[in-house]
């Protein structure tokens, strides 16, 4: 049987440097174009659901065309701080997000609106005083 290697913890600490170095090297050399196109793109989807729900006061009246409209719904995802991720929407709302499954249940679509409404970031007080922006 072959003995598997061992490492002293200053050689742990050396190749983690080292990782960490590399990872640093490369996240700082990752082309702003790359962040350009991100953000052009999801920003006219931000505007669009931020049109579509009249700046989030009218949520609860679109919050299907917006659940079952791909981007729309990881815009509205986005808005909560943190993030809520796919999976996780799903199980803090006990839902299914499928567009039909969506459009029959106006119950399914309260909780995954509300689940977002509770972690909304500070950028949208407005919504939560029920007044304008």
């Amino acid at each position: 049987m072959v003995t598997p290697p061992r490492w002293t913890e200053k050689q742990l600490k050396v190749e983690r440097d080292k990782a960490q170095e590399i990872f640093r090297q490369g996240r700082i050399q990752e082309p702003l174009e790359d962040y350009l196109e991100a953000f052009d793109e999801y920003q006219g989807v931000v505007e669009e659901l931020l049109e579509t729900t009249i700046d989030l006061s009218a949520l609860d009246e679109n919050a299907v065309s917006v659940l079952t409209e791909s981007a729309l719904l990881k815009a509205f995802r986005y808005l909560a701080g943190p993030p809520v991720s796919t999976g996780d929407l799903k199980i803090l709302s006990d839902a299914v997000l499928t567009p039909g499954r969506l459009r029959n249940s106006p119950e399914m679509v309260g909780r995954v609106i509300n689940v977002v409404r509770a972690g909304l970031d500070r950028p949208f007080p407005w919504v939560a005083d029920r007044r304008e922006p």
